[in-house]
């Protein structure tokens, strides 16, 4: 019974997943980061810090597995678990008893060899062309200095610059000679930092308790280029997998209402997830279609934002050209949830982004939002918040200059588009804000008096644990703690 034959030994579930994740990815079905939180395996770090290490080294790992002639002698052996299992041989190390994981392990040396040789080392050129490591602090669970505090007990040096006297095109040319060893802070962003391409964060003890968050420098700019303050009411039109939403809870200060709706149910569980995990006790949760949305539920709303399913033509994902009906169809979506977005009476932005780089759905879909509702909003010029900005929206459009794009090869992020509907200062306009401000200052003082009643039946001890109020979740540990804690250890 002991003497297992090697076949009827499965493959360990996290490698045929990431296998099964790794296939989808390369048949364009989904960016890496959908796809894994669409996946079944939960351990999401996991799998997609060997996935991100997979892709990253593809290119050398393929060349490899083909040279060492595995596919010639195993020629039943799947190339996605190869791919992946040959990532973990070559980082973590590879243990298990099943088949693939046996018949690889005979193929190391030669592997590694292959891996080694000069003619898989990349140039000092093709280094400057890879994006860096954006890492944005989760001010919901620590601090910039508490982060730093940690990185400098790492080994890490933080690379100063004056901002008043370093151009925007100083500071690209800074992130493309960053050394090994070194990090910044953003030009624009101060809670995101930087460091040197493929930089690994996945077994940080940063990364594990949710101290710092890997996210794209674009993908924190819808955030940063709104309005937002403490005690804000907003929805978060299309939320999962959760960064932007927890990057809006952060810049409210936790303080405020968040509604973050998702219509996917699996998604919407990795949404919840997430957040709870990352420190959120202002967000709330709806596993529903935004359009849906009715606006008498919601007539408090301040700021919405929309970032919709796209082709994620912006991201590495997609090198060759996308299906034109597939891009009209994403496009007529992306009008619908916009439009029904700037419907809300109350609203007094709506941000609008996608990870694509196509006009259909970028300026087209604000040019037809603005046909219905330019008399209620305008656009923001959002190049003013940017110093040094360079690239902004398509100029065979009136409005295109007001929009923001960005563009990999040159802002060292992913391809973004970016704009900002905000309301028109009309009578009729300022009459319902005044009237939203009179119902927010009357629900205050609805719950300060639940609240001063809470009190007196506490006094007179009437149903103590009915009447106290739940308090807000802990906040993660102090990250001086938890590195002192390691020190122990």
């Amino acid at each position: 019974m002991g003497d297992k034959r090697q076949h009827s030994i499965p493959v360990p579930r996290l490698y045929k997943e990431a296998s099964k994740i790794l296939r989808q990815y390369e048949n364009k079905e989904g960016s890496l980061k959908t796809l894994v939180y669409k996946g079944k395996y939960k351990n999401y770090k996991r799998i997609y810090g060997l996935l991100c290490k997979t892709v990253e080294n593809s290119a050398a790992i393929k060349t490899a597995l083909a040279e060492s002639n595995l596919y010639i002698k195993e020629s039943k052996f799947d190339p996605y678990l190869a791919q992946v299992l040959t990532q973990e041989m070559l980082g973590k190390g590879l243990l298990g008893d099943c088949r693939p994981i046996l018949t690889l392990l005979k193929y190391e040396d030669k592997i590694r060899s292959l891996m080694s040789s000069c003619h898989f080392k990349q140039s000092s050129h093709e280094k400057r062309e890879c994006s860096p490591r954006y890492v944005r602090v989760n001010t919901l669970k620590t601090s910039m200095s508490d982060v730093q505090f940690q990185l400098d007990s790492e080994g890490w040096i933080f690379q100063e610059y004056d901002s008043a006297q370093v151009t925007y095109d100083d500071f690209l040319c800074l992130i493309n000679n960053l050394e090994e060893s070194t990090y910044l802070r953003d030009y624009h962003i101060p809670d995101l930092l930087i460091f040197p391409p493929n930089t690994p964060f996945w077994d940080s003890i940063l990364y594990e308790c949710n101290a710092v968050i890997l996210q794209d420098k674009a993908s924190c700019l819808p955030v940063f280029l709104s309005s937002l303050k403490s005690g804000a009411n907003v929805i978060d039109a299309c939320a999962a997998p959760g960064n932007k939403t927890s990057y809006i809870a952060a810049a409210i200060s936790d303080n405020g209402h968040v509604l973050a709706v998702e219509k996917d149910f699996e998604r919407y569980q990795t949404l919840q997830k997430l957040l709870n995990e990352r420190g959120t006790t202002c967000v709330t949760f709806l596993n529903k279609d935004f359009t849906k949305l009715l606006h008498d539920k919601h007539s408090d709303v301040e700021f919405i934002f929309v970032d919709p399913s796209c082709s994620s033509s912006g991201l590495s994902l997609h090198n060759d050209e996308i299906p034109e009906q597939r891009i009209r169809s994403l496009a007529a979506f992306q009008v619908c949830i916009l439009l029904h977005a700037l419907s809300f009476p109350s609203v007094k932005e709506v941000i609008y982004s996608t990870c694509s780089v196509n006009i259909e759905e970028n300026e087209e879909v604000i040019q037809e939002a603005l046909k219905r509702f330019n008399h209620q909003f305008e656009l923001e010029n959002l190049g003013q918040k940017l110093p040094g900005w360079k690239h902004f929206g398509n100029e065979n459009f009136v409005f295109g200059e007001k929009c923001l794009r960005t563009r990999t090869d040159v802002d060292k992020c992913h391809g973004f588009f970016v704009a900002k509907f905000v309301r028109k200062v009309t009578e009729h306009n300022v009459a319902i804000n005044s009237s939203f401000s009179l119902h927010k200052k009357e629900k205050k003082r609805k719950h300060k008096r639940n609240v001063n009643d809470t009190a007196i039946m506490l006094l007179d001890g009437e149903n103590s644990d009915a009447a106290c109020p739940r308090r807000k979740k802990q906040r993660g540990k102090n990250i001086k703690e938890l590195h002192n804690k390691n020190d122990e250890h």
